[in-house]
């Protein structure tokens, strides 16, 4: 049959060779497909491309006309272990079945698909994802799965904002993030975990747990009323903070006096100042105990101030009866006659 087959062929070429009508042959029964004219298994001329794997039944699938597409529908590769859903359904048949092989194939997300979470959250692609596409994701236990649960600030974030960028590679290499892994450390290195002073609330929430008194600066009265900022500003690490009165606040007195602040200036007010004036070699008696110091301390000048009578009450001088001798007098002593409490 098949050597009659060909005869045939080649006696309607050899006509149209030589300009006359080719002999149309006899017709025989045949299983010949299409328009090849010819009995013969699709075998004898082609490579099996599928390497014998579903044997000699070519027709099934493919027509004379042309190889591909291929006769082989989704509704037919239901009857596979793998029927095709979702994305699937509409994927090019090489992406799956490269240089045609038809068994064997992987049937599991990762035997074709790139694993973005290096096996760190196991092989059940199907509990996060599904074939109608890789995204969004819904219904993932956070908590559960990474043992990080999506609280406070944590919950508003897109997944791209933390897994993707220089956030997403930091988490990819390692398996067991922390803070760091996110966020840079704006105190340095404390050397205690950020949840020892932070909470999920807000990063500012430190302030209510943080044991200042495990420093060298222990809070008291209005500096521990203060917002961390007002003394830790952004981009300053802790190890750097002045704990020095002068490193925070502007010296009134202009280095005048050689004392530390502490001796006279607590944290609860600073204008309750608690100054022993009897170490300044003039002690302060009657009224002059209760007047301002402003009074005395005229624009900051806290040393160098006259100790004399004159010096302070001139002006009462020039108003005091000229006929009392000892205003004439600029050596008279004021307290033989006058006393601190009353002139």
């Amino acid at each position: 049959m098949v050597i009659r087959g060909t005869l045939a062929m080649l006696v309607g070429l050899a006509a149209v060779a030589v300009g006359a009508e080719p002999t149309t042959p006899p017709a025989e029964p045949s299983t010949a497909m299409g328009s090849h004219g010819s009995d013969a298994a699709c075998g004898h001329c082609h490579d099996d491309p599928h390497a014998n794997t579903v044997g000699d039944r070519c027709q099934q699938c493919h027509t004379t006309e042309a190889w591909s597409p291929s006769l082989f529908t989704v509704t037919d590769h239901a009857s596979t272990a793998f029927p095709l859903e979702g994305k699937h359904a509409t994927a090019s048949c090489t992406l799956c079945h490269p240089n045609a092989k038809l068994v064997g194939q992987p049937t599991t997300c990762s035997g074709c698909h790139l694993d973005r979470h290096r096996g760190k959250l196991g092989d059940q692609c199907s509990e996060c994802h599904s074939t109608s596409g890789f995204k969004p994701v819904e219904g993932f236990d956070h908590a559960g799965k990474t043992g990080f649960a999506l609280t406070g600030p944590h919950d508003g974030p897109a997944c791209a904002d933390c897994h993707t960028g220089a956030r997403g590679r930091a988490l990819l290499v390692t398996l067991e993030p922390s803070c760091e892994t996110c966020h840079a450390s704006p105190h340095g290195d404390l050397g205690a975990p950020c949840d020892t002073c932070h909470t999920d609330g807000t990063f500012a929430s430190a302030r209510k747990s943080f044991d200042h008194r495990t420093t060298a600066f222990a809070l008291e009265r209005r500096h521990s009323a203060l917002p961390c900022a007002s003394c830790h500003p952004a981009g300053q690490v802790a190890q750097t903070t002045p704990t020095d009165c002068g490193g925070c606040h502007v010296d009134p007195h202009a280095g005048q006096l050689s004392v530390v602040c502490a001796d006279c200036h607590r944290p609860d007010r600073w204008r309750l100042v608690r100054f022993d004036h009897d170490a300044s070699m003039w002690s302060l008696r009657g009224k002059h105990f209760a007047t301002p110091c402003v009074s005395c301390h005229t624009n900051q000048r806290w040393i160098g101030l006259p100790t004399s009578c004159w010096g302070c009450h001139a002006n009462d001088l020039a108003r005091a009866p000229s006929w009392v001798p000892a205003h004439a007098n600029p050596a008279a002593e004021c307290a033989d006659c006058h006393g601190t409490w009353t002139w």
